[in-house]
């Protein structure tokens, strides 16, 4: 028998938006009154240019990954997950205390014992947007917005009363015993096992939505709730399965951050990692290719630290970057358009030189 050739063509959008930020993201650069080749290759050097430099990506990478995951998923059923924020701080809180209030326990049940505390603290977070827009009619993205507002001041209540550190003047807790502690990657190093945690989730993701019936539904839901109804899927157990899986990335976001990088919790730990996951998600699309994606604003990140030395450029440039791509990448015939128009431009000087 003869294989099949696949002929799946890969989409340039993602590409020619990457690109187009560049450039745009150069004018911007220039009009400060920088050198974009030199503000690049900071960038680029901060993030890949030493072993810190390669850590620091890792760090901001792994967050970003599991928000981009929780994002990724809630698309493929149609539904928008703007209360990853708020569903990543509840998973830390749930992770923090198991950590400290059940102590004793061996290492190998204390952190699969954190981890699932986090997964479900996260999953219940997101349950009840979608609980309110199956049984109200109310719209998952103002209630999951509203939802992330209370999670942030109810954890802001948590770390500086009922669970404070008395012996700190910081809004955090006590330190996570050992034995609830993700082991780490490097030696000095806060980057801990958890980004591994994450690309197994990715591919776990990856699975179930290409070789089970789950994913099919839950990818026919997104496609047309009323042809997936007709169809005889269950609409709204699907939904709701949907958004607890996506939950349970959040979730588990947060608890990587309270196990692996901080051991313990803190007040305004996350510098609005879910809202970015937004970022990565859209511009990763599919599980596997949000690893790329989170990696992608994970290098942003931690090359953006660079632009504090020897430049006047703000950090705040990284985030301009991030939504110029997101814009460009929201308006794919936008950014195809203009490439052609260049190709063709560039193709008449090439014809007047020639």
């Amino acid at each position: 028998m003869k294989k099949r050739k696949l002929n799946k063509k890969i989409n340039p959008a993602p590409f020619y938006s990457i690109a187009l930020a560049a450039i745009i993201g150069a004018v911007i650069i220039l009009a400060s009154g920088n050198s974009p080749l030199t503000i690049y290759s900071k960038l680029i050097v901060g993030a890949f240019g030493s072993g810190n430099g390669l850590q620091q990506m890792l760090l901001q990478t792994t967050p970003l990954l599991f928000c981009g995951l929780s994002v990724a998923v809630s698309m493929k059923c149609g539904l928008l997950n703007l209360g990853v924020e708020g569903q990543l701080y509840m998973g830390a809180l749930a992770s923090a205390a198991t950590g400290i209030y059940f102590q004793g326990l061996p290492q190998w049940l204390h952190i699969p014992l954190c981890i699932l505390a986090g997964m479900a603290g996260g999953a219940l977070w997101a349950f009840l947007p979608v609980w309110l827009k199956i049984k109200r009619g109310t719209h998952e993205v103002v209630t999951a917005l509203m939802l992330n507002y209370i999670a942030v001041l109810f954890i802001e209540f948590m770390v500086n009363y009922p669970m404070g550190d008395r012996n700190s003047s910081v809004a955090q807790t006590d330190v996570l015993p050992s034995s609830a502690t993700l082991p780490k990657l490097f030696i000095k190093s806060q980057v801990s096992v958890g980004i591994i945690i994450g690309i197994v989730l990715a591919v776990i993701l990856a699975f179930v939505f290409k070789q089970t019936i789950l994913g099919f539904q839950i990818t026919l839901t997104g496609a047309g709730i009323k042809a997936a109804a007709a169809s005889g899927v269950n609409v709204n157990r699907i939904m709701i399965v949907t958004m607890i899986i996506s939950g349970v990335c959040s979730g588990l976001a947060g608890t990587v951050e309270v196990m692996g990088t901080y051991n313990r919790l803190i007040q305004g730990f996350s510098p609005g990692y879910g809202f970015d996951g937004i970022a990565v998600a859209v511009l990763g699309g599919s599980p596997v290719t949000v690893i790329f994606s989170a990696l992608l604003f994970g290098a942003l990140r931690a090359g953006g630290m660079a632009l504090n030395f020897g430049t006047n450029l703000s950090v705040k440039f990284i985030t301009t970057l991030q939504g110029i791509i997101i814009l460009l990448i929201a308006a794919p015939e936008l950014s195809e358009n203009i490439w052609r128009k260049l190709r063709k431009y560039f193709a008449k000087i090439k014809k007047r030189e020639g």
